[in-house]
């Protein structure tokens, strides 16, 4: 009889993962180790579904599906067209082909303007897009359209804006979060908390009240999932920048580009008012169910007070973001090649179109600053900080 096998020194790290009992350097370890099938059952752990269920939730249908079809379809036309007129030429080395996925920050409904909208606008870059609104990372990931385009478009930039799906789709905020305030779980992640050391506050700032009041309010599903995006972000920029053949990308010169959001605030107010040039605010909230991302989750586990439930949403996207950067930080060690465009406070409590989607300015400015970074990030002092470009601060300059 065969004696029972022992777990992985790889298993090992995935069961402290999830048990939010991982180091920062067992953390860094466990990235460079973990494949595709790892992350599956990390996956399934997390969310307490099977892969084949969660892409079914994430799976884009009906309406919406439809809509983001026309507007990748409309964008692409005119990104082929712009290929035919002889955009690729060596004599204008700023133009640049950019390959784009993404969620529905990158595809919003067809009569607002969102972020890709406003990259196009820009003469010198040529987008192809397979964003689609309401898509999870993990479809991302799992579908790999992505690949197949990058080796046909040989894009100079690929762009992506992931993860706000995965923590709020089909009620999963529900999941993450306690009912009872108790930071202990922030504490022992020694990971996050070095996150919070290593932020630069000068640029964001740390509202520190809000922020410990939202922590502790997160569970250690929370910080699993946020550790799940960094070995899958990682998983994703290793596989574009390196390659699997012996460490030789078939991309040698593309640079990454990552998005993250700013401070959503749950809501039921459906918008209605007398400022005409906002008619389409009452519109998108009765058509997607303003209320069902943020306040519906948070109020089924108990969490009723309004500014209570800001401040959970401000904690978790100013450590979704410090996660962001911190994946790029890992990359840019000897050439710059991975930049995050960080749009913490760029929209405001009062800029939102829904509970999860900026106004058309702030889509057009955010645009505005993915476009900058691509014409400027090879200049010295471009970026705000660490290879970061900071909307609020990058507005100033343009």
């Amino acid at each position: 009889m065969s004696a029972p096998l022992t777990p992985s020194y790889k298993d090992c790290l995935i069961k402290k993962l999830l048990q939010n009992e991982i180091s920062a350097n067992e953390l860094s370890v466990l990235s460079d180790m973990v494949d595709a099938e790892d992350l599956s059952v990390i996956l399934q752990h997390i969310y307490d579904l099977n892969e084949k269920s969660i892409l079914e939730i994430a799976a884009l249908g009906g309406v919406m599906k439809i809509v983001d079809e026309y507007k990748n379809k409309r964008r692409n036309k005119a990104f082929i067209s712009k290929i035919k007129a002889g955009f690729r030429n060596e004599g204008h080395p700023n133009r640049k082909i950019i390959l784009a996925e993404g969620d529905s920050w990158f595809n919003y409904p067809i009569i607002l303007t969102d972020t890709i909208d406003a990259i196009t606008m820009d003469p010198d870059l040529a987008v192809y897009s397979l964003a689609e609104g309401g898509d999870w990372l993990l479809n991302m990931l799992t579908a790999r359209k992505y690949v197949e385009e990058l080796s046909v478009l040989y894009p100079d930039y690929f762009l992506i804006s992931g993860g706000g799906n995965d923590i709020v789709g089909a009620r999963r905020l529900a999941a993450i979060v306690q009912p009872q305030h108790d930071p202990a779980q922030f504490h022992k992640n020694e990971w996050a908390l070095n996150l919070i050391k290593q932020s630069n506050k000068t640029y964001v700032p740390l509202h520190e009240k809000d922020f410990e009041e939202g922590i502790g309010y997160l569970s250690k599903d929370f910080y699993s999932l946020l550790m799940f995006f960094k070995l899958q972000y990682t998983t994703l920029i290793h596989g574009i920048l390196k390659g699997s053949d012996a460490g030789h990308s078939k991309f040698p010169g593309i640079k990454i580009i990552t998005q993250g959001y700013d401070f959503p605030v749950p809501s039921f107010n459906k918008g209605f008012g007398l400022t005409l040039s906002r008619w389409y605010i009452p519109f998108i909230r009765l058509f997607l169910g303003h209320g069902t991302w943020l306040k519906t989750p948070l109020q089924l586990r108990g969490i009723i007070n309004a500014e209570t439930q800001r401040r959970i949403l401000y904690a978790m996207i100013y450590l979704f973001n410090e996660m962001m950067i911190d994946v790029g930080r890992g990359f840019n060690k000897t050439t710059p090649r991975v930049f995050h465009i960080d749009s913490r406070y760029s929209v405001g409590p009062l800029g939102w179109t829904d509970e999860l989607h900026a106004q058309p300015k702030h889509f057009l400015n955010t645009g505005r600053v993915f476009s900058y970074c691509i014409h400027h990030n090879h200049k010295p002092h471009s970026a705000t900080y660490d290879h970061v470009f900071v909307v609020t601060d990058i507005l100033k300059k343009i």
